[in-house]
């Protein structure tokens, strides 16, 4: 849980709250609707990440895409990576399009 209530305390941060979630598995996997849903803050640093349903129509927006098969492998291995880079694309202007 993001900017959520730990031991009775509200955290103090209200940046606003981003999400991205992404597949893990191919289109003839029956496991495809199974993917990674990740929300972040950028201003405290705060995130949450987990298995999230995602029908197998809805296309999903990949920011990693046109990056070398070496580099998307390395920021989906690491979770605080990928959210880096995905940081450095909402600085740029190149947000996550709002989840339904």
């Amino acid at each position: 849980m993001v900017h959520g209530v730990r031991g009775g305390d509200t955290v103090a941060c209200a940046g606003e709250i981003l999400s991205y979630r992404y597949r893990l598995y191919a289109l003839s996997d029956r496991f495809y609707e199974r993917c990674v849903g990740l929300t972040w803050c950028s201003t405290c640093r705060e995130y949450s990440g987990a298995m999230v349903f995602v029908p197998r129509n809805e296309d999903l927006w990949d920011p990693l895409t046109d990056l070398p098969m070496p580099e998307r492998e390395r920021l989906v291995r690491s979770e605080v990576k990928l959210l880096d880079y995905l940081d450095r694309l909402v600085r740029r202007g190149i947000r996550p399009p709002r989840q339904p």
